[in-house]
């Protein structure tokens, strides 16, 4: 019998294979960190995206469009209150009241005025004129709540914005003046008129 097969067999090929077995799954397993990761990351970024997507829209598509514009005159020498009859643009989404400024500028004086609810017929009972400006409901067709707690306009829905010609902020003859509605977020509205010489009745069209 041959000696050599009674010597024990050094087969290193086992070794490798264990080797290479174990590199094989640490390779897995880094492959399965690094693809958890960009998944999430992938999250992360589609989330951020759709959320920047919503803020562009808003931006681009919401505000006002001005109806009408209309004094109210006083002892027809001056206008003692400005109404501002406003809806959404198309395609705006819904927009709160509460946060929306208004800005007026006469030429000789200029406000910032913040909103407060008023009630029809009452228009400055709870305002103050030289700080804030009232707007009322007068038309609710989207089913948005206005209420003391909440003034939501929405598509389809229209609003009155009063303006108080008091605090020095004087409208007479022959006047440019430009009134800014500046909602939260969006595009700003933007109105300008030029008085007249004359005021020929107690209410009048202004743009």
């Amino acid at each position: 019998m041959n000696k050599n097969w009674l010597k024990m067999k050094n087969d290193k090929r086992a070794e490798m294979g264990v080797g290479t077995m174990i590199i094989f799954i640490a390779m897995v397993l880094v492959a399965a960190v690094a693809a958890s990761v960009l998944i999430s990351t992938a999250n992360t970024v589609r989330e951020q995206a759709q959320t920047t997507g919503e803020q562009a829209i808003n931006n681009v598509a919401s505000g006002f469009i001005v109806q009408d514009t209309v004094g109210k005159i006083s002892s027809g020498t001056d206008i003692q209150e400005v109404y501002l009859y406003i809806r959404l643009a198309a395609g705006s989404p819904e927009i709160n009241m509460d946060n929306v400024m208004v800005q007026i500028t006469t030429g000789d004086s200029y406000r910032m005025l913040k909103f407060a609810e008023v009630s029809s017929g009452h228009a400055w009972s709870a305002c103050t004129n030289s700080t804030e400006f009232g707007c009322e409901s007068v038309k609710s067709a989207s089913g948005m709540t206005w209420s003391t707690s909440s003034h939501l306009l929405g598509q389809g829905d229209m609003a009155k914005i009063y303006l108080g010609n008091t605090d020095g902020l004087l409208i007479g003859f022959s006047q440019t003046v430009e009134v800014k509605i500046i909602p939260a977020y969006g595009q700003m509205s933007v109105v300008t008129f030029t008085t007249g010489e004359a005021f020929p009745a107690d209410y009048i069209t202004l743009a």
